[in-house]
């Protein structure tokens, strides 16, 4: 045992010591190094040492603004003819506080609020120095003598030297949102009425649900509540027709934007309410409230499960005046997708034979439309800068459209996978817009869905869902990117001409009378791209008109369609024949919809194509000329169907029809409750087309604002281009360049 743990020790012996000596030789050389290194820096560290101390930094203020109502704008009240309120600025740090300007956020290039509106710190001026623990009030006046605005949205921005709250560097600037509302009549109905118009119908929504936890059986009652509302919304419609101020421009405030709402709504995300119309919306808007009511009432026509069909359509009534009036991306982004929900299961329960199939047709095309639309509002989102939410918070992402269109977005430089962002993201949104038109590729859902859908819900597609396409391009794609639309006009017209041709074609080639109005619709809408491709202040107008006008005539063709196929549950023109001596009024309002669906003069139809052909024309004269031979085959189909359905011989098959027998082998005439919903309509058509200013006072200035972001004037506006001489031509372009050069501006004191 000895000897083994004597060759064990020694084994352990021999195998250490070359450790130990490989351990001393990698020390020694790091200790000498280490050496050098102190060495060489002892004399700096030393100095450091016998350095004296830096100066103590001045105490310097940090700056706090406070209202009466925290995380709200202050609050204007009236003082005789004008108002006034104030807030306080409050010095919370060890130093004194310089405030070096009070100011409101606005200036001549750029008039954010409406005339006459002043701040200055109490006791006069606009700055002071605070010491510690001191505060000052902020007096903010609004002298309304001589001015339009009825409500004035703001911010009154605060610069002073105070330092961030700890940290040492500069604090930024400061601002605290201000609000007034002179009022309109009506009271609190007049100051929320875009609100009221746009969550009334809810009233229906909840009445259902009610009835369904009572188990409520008289469903009738229910469709009487839904026109009811509708009614009520159309008559606050009217109200709000009287009082829009046709003259009201940017110049005047408030971006131009009457009756506006807006407040701070998740504020986790910067999202805001945030409401108003303006020259380019609040034709819509009505539009919207007439064809809902004749949607209510066409809805008669519909008798299993009132209770979901009435939840449905109301909510969907909601949808479509939110989209008309949010100003805020998120805000219309919600109200959008609100109204892709009630659609599909109104195609999809209340539908013809082929209805599952047109739904989830429907509701593919417009959700993969959404994607596109949602990329371009994160894209805004995530790129637009510093600013202001409405009471003052300073942000640097917002949705808000007048504030993302003072971006110079073209001049960032941005790109996404090596293309320029603008043009990327114009495209995104122009294709989300585009489904919906519809435009040519992207039709294809219309036909099925019109097809299948209820007369009431083709009502509605029809007279407004289509012009949401139209209306989104002019307020987001020409109003945030107008150097992109430059850009892509003449795509845009070329698409517009395809539309217009291939719809009327198509047209014409069509049995079923709906699917021939389906099919006309994408012929029509086809006038508004060129209009818009044109980007004249005549096309722009033209744009605006077409799409009011379109949305009464194919509202009433539709409600026409769906009095004969109650009848007799069959939409084939083959199949008529000689039906004006059996049903004479329905023929003449039928005569009457396809003069006005073709352009005839005297009627509404003529003005929108009128106005496109003398808006496109200087800019695209072949494809105007394209576009004129689309209102021959629109004349063609509509004459020939006419033809078909109503003149010759009346077929005698019909007096054995199962369908007729209840009225003896006749066709039954229109009836009170169709005459009551298309009358209405007819009306319009027929005012508008020998006096369309009512419609044109509206519209004029909205046209003119949108115009001025996207064109420069020049002779190729002017109808009589050739005549124009170069010089009025120079002095006209001025303006623009002007335009162009404050836009970047705007943009870099942001």
């Amino acid at each position: 045992m000895s000897n083994l743990s004597f060759v064990n020790t020694r084994r352990g012996v021999a195998l250490a010591t070359p450790v130990r000596s490989t351990s001393m030789k990698l020390l020694i050389p790091l200790l000498a190094a280490l050496s050098v290194v102190l060495g060489a820096a002892w004399p700096a560290a030393a100095q450091a040492l016998d350095a004296p101390p830096p100066p103590a930094l001045e105490p310097r203020g940090q700056i706090a603004l406070r209202a009466e109502a925290p995380g709200a704008p202050v609050e204007l009240a009236a003082r005789g003819p004008d108002y006034a309120g104030s807030f306080t600025i409050e010095n919370r740090g060890d130093g004194p506080l310089r405030v070096t300007r009070v100011i409101v956020r606005t200036s001549p290039e750029d008039p954010r609020v409406p005339p006459g509106v002043s701040a200055e710190l109490e006791g006069g001026g606009t700055a002071a120095t605070l010491p510690p623990g001191a505060s000052r009030k902020v007096v903010v006046r609004w002298r309304t003598e001589g001015v339009r605005a009825r409500e004035l949205y703001g911010h009154v921005v605060v610069e002073s030297d105070a330092v961030a709250a700890g940290a040492d560097a500069p604090g930024r600037t400061l601002a605290m949102g201000i609000h007034a509302e002179r009022g309109r009549g009506l009271g609190f109905i007049g100051d929320h009425i875009l609100s009221i118009l746009t969550f009334l119908p809810l009233l229906g929504v909840v009445a259902v649900f009610v009835a369904h936890l009572l188990r409520y059986q008289d469903d009738r009652k229910l469709r009487l509540l839904t026109v009811v509302l509708m009614g009520v919304n159309l008559v606050l419609a009217g109200w709000l027709y009287a009082q829009f101020d046709r003259s009201f421009t940017r110049a005047d405030g408030n971006d131009g934007y009457q009756f506006i709402e807006h407040g701070v709504w998740i504020r986790s995300l910067n999202v805001e309410y945030f409401v108003g119309v303006d020259g380019i919306s609040i034709s819509m808007v009505l539009l919207t409230a007439l064809i809902s009511f004749v949607g209510a009432l066409a809805s008669y026509s519909v008798h299993d499960q009132l209770k979901g069909y009435f939840a449905m359509y109301n909510l969907l009534v909601t949808g479509m005046y939110g989209v008309f009036i949010a100003l805020d991306l998120f805000l219309f982004f919600v109200f959008w997708e609100v109204m892709l929900l009630p659609m599909y299961f109104l195609i999809g329960i209340w539908g013809g034979p082929r209805r599952e199939y047109a739904a989830i047709k429907f509701f593919l095309y417009t959700l993969a439309g959404s994607v596109f639309m949602l990329l371009a509002f994160i894209w805004f989102y995530l790129n637009a800068g510093h600013t202001y939410l409405v009471d003052g918070q300073a942000t640097e992402r917002i949705f808000s459209i007048p504030e993302l269109s003072r971006v110079a977005w073209a001049a960032q430089g941005l790109e996404i996978l090596g293309v320029a962002a603008v043009k990327v993201v114009w495209i995104w949104l122009f294709v989300g817009f585009a489904i919906k038109i519809p435009m040519f590729p992207f039709h294809t859902w219309l036909p099925d869905a019109h097809v299948e859908a209820p007369t009431a819900i083709s009502v509605i597609l029809a007279g407004v869902l289509l012009k949401m396409g139209t209306y989104g391009i002019l307020r987001i794609n020409f109003t945030l990117l107008p150097e992109a639309t430059q850009w892509a006009a003449p795509a845009m017209a070329a698409f517009g001409v395809i539309n217009i041709l291939y719809g009327a074609f198509c047209a014409m080639a069509q049995s079923d009378l709906k699917k021939l109005v389906a099919y006309s619709s994408v012929s029509h809408m086809g006038f508004t791209l060129l209009a818009l491709g044109a980007m004249t202040p005549q096309g722009i107008q033209a744009c605006l008109v077409q799409m009011f006008n379109h949305g009464l005539i194919t509202a009433m063709l539709f409600t026409l369609v769906g009095v004969v196929y109650d009848r007799v549950h069959t939409r084939d023109i083959d199949k008529f024949g000689g039906l004006a001596s059996e049903m004479p009024l329905y023929t003449a309002f039928v005569g009457f919809a396809f003069m006005a669906s073709l352009g005839l003069p005297g009627l509404s139809g003529f003005w929108g194509e009128a106005m496109t052909f003398i808006g496109a024309f200087p800019r695209y004269r072949a494809l105007t000329i394209l576009a004129a031979v689309g209102v021959v085959l629109t004349a063609a189909y509509h004459l020939w169907a006419l033809q078909r359905m109503f003149l010759g011989t009346f077929r005698a098959s019909w007096r054995q029809s199962k369908y007729l027998e209840p009225f003896g082998g006749k066709f039954p005439e229109i009836s009170g409750r169709e005459l009551a919903s298309i009358a209405p309509l007819a009306a319009l058509v027929l005012l508008l087309g020998f006096w369309p200013r009512p419609l044109l006072s509206l519209i004029d200035r909205g046209a003119l604002e949108v115009h001025r972001l996207v064109d420069r004037p020049g002779p190729s506006q002017i109808a009589g281009a050739p005549g124009v001489d170069s010089g009025a031509s120079a002095r006209a372009a001025a303006p623009g360049e002007g335009d162009a050069a404050g836009r970047g501006a705007l943009a870099s004191a942001r």
